[in-house]
């Protein structure tokens, strides 16, 4: 059974697909490029918590702080792009100036 880190970890990253398989990589390059970004904070939080496991208590918390810090700041991007994306009616009606 996963922790309360683990899963939060899992949903994140359920709710960074679920956003990213509805953007284009043609209209919307720069969006995808900060929903991936936040996907390798993820891997940074699962390393952390990896990392966590093998360590002694007060280095086990660290890592623990750190992996925390990972999980909010994916979510913080994956909420900006979704607040563009609601922002503007939907995927199919954003166009990057350069996408």
């Amino acid at each position: 059974m996963p922790s309360e880190l683990e899963q939060r970890i899992l949903n994140e990253r359920a709710q960074l697909l679920a956003l990213d398989s509805t953007l284009d990589d043609k209209r919307t390059p720069y969006m995808k490029r900060q929903l991936r970004f936040a996907g390798h904070m993820l891997d940074d939080a699962t390393t952390g918590l990896s990392h966590a496991a093998r360590a002694n208590p007060s280095n086990a918390a660290m890592w623990r702080d750190f992996a925390q810090m990972n999980i909010q700041i994916a979510a913080q991007l994956r909420e900006k792009v979704r607040a563009a994306v609601d922002k503007y009616g939907g995927p199919e009606h954003i166009t990057e100036i350069d996408g």
